[in-house]
């Protein structure tokens, strides 16, 4: 039950995630993304076959305490926004951004169906708290400032133009990364913030404590 509900609000998140950024980078001049159809929540835009497709059905498969995916980058073009660091600094939150916003839209559907209306069911209960904790842990996630991630890309506007492409050189290997940072326990501190994220939202929502 947890994998049926887990995997489409996995997919959900990401195609937020990925369609945000095609929407400020349309907002901010680029059309790039929006011309490659990027501007959707639908889900098979925005799948790569090896991030999130590959590698999560291999890590699933092997013995390790955690799952790792991803879906296709956003094209952006920052010869074609109006001030290309800000702007691009702009469009690397924006993914983050919309995971908060879907957490928060679900937490206020749970809101609704659960403290307004008096609906008693776990299953929808497990779906809001699922949808919550996913785009928390998303969003906490891709805001480090590690390469390749959009906390990094977010400090751009703060850099100067030879460390932006020096770092967008070495975002390639943010996969690496991450894999590293995660098997020394850098990353607990990002789960503690998300699940504290994801908690209180779920108890905005009214699902109980959030589901594993």
């Amino acid at each position: 039950m947890r994998l049926v509900i887990y995997l489409p609000l996995l997919l959900l998140a990401f195609s937020a995630h990925e369609a945000a950024h095609a929407w400020a980078a349309l907002q901010r001049g680029d059309p790039t993304a929006r011309d490659q159809g990027r501007v959707t929540l639908l889900p098979f835009v925005h799948l790569d076959l090896w991030g999130s497709v590959l590698l999560p059905g291999l890590l699933i498969a092997m013995p390790v305490p955690w799952i790792f995916g991803y879906a296709k980058p956003t094209p952006v073009d920052p010869g074609k926004l109006r001030n290309p660091k800000r702007d691009f600094s702009l469009v690397a939150l924006a993914g983050p951004g919309g995971n908060l916003a879907l957490a928060l839209v679900f937490a206020a559907l749970g809101a609704v169906a659960f403290r307004w209306f008096g609906v008693d069911s776990p299953e929808a209960r497990l779906l809001v708290g699922a949808g919550i904790l996913t785009n928390s842990a998303l969003a906490c996630i891709n805001l480090l400032p590690l390469p390749g991630l959009d906390g990094m890309k977010a400090l751009y506007a703060f850099m100067s133009d030879e460390w932006c492409w020096r770092l967008q050189k070495v975002d390639r290997m943010f996969l690496p990364l991450i894999v590293a940072a995660a098997l020394l326990g850098l990353l607990g501190e990002v789960q503690v913030l998300a699940f504290g994220l994801g908690t209180g939202l779920c108890a905005l929502a009214g699902t109980g404590q959030p589901p594993l």
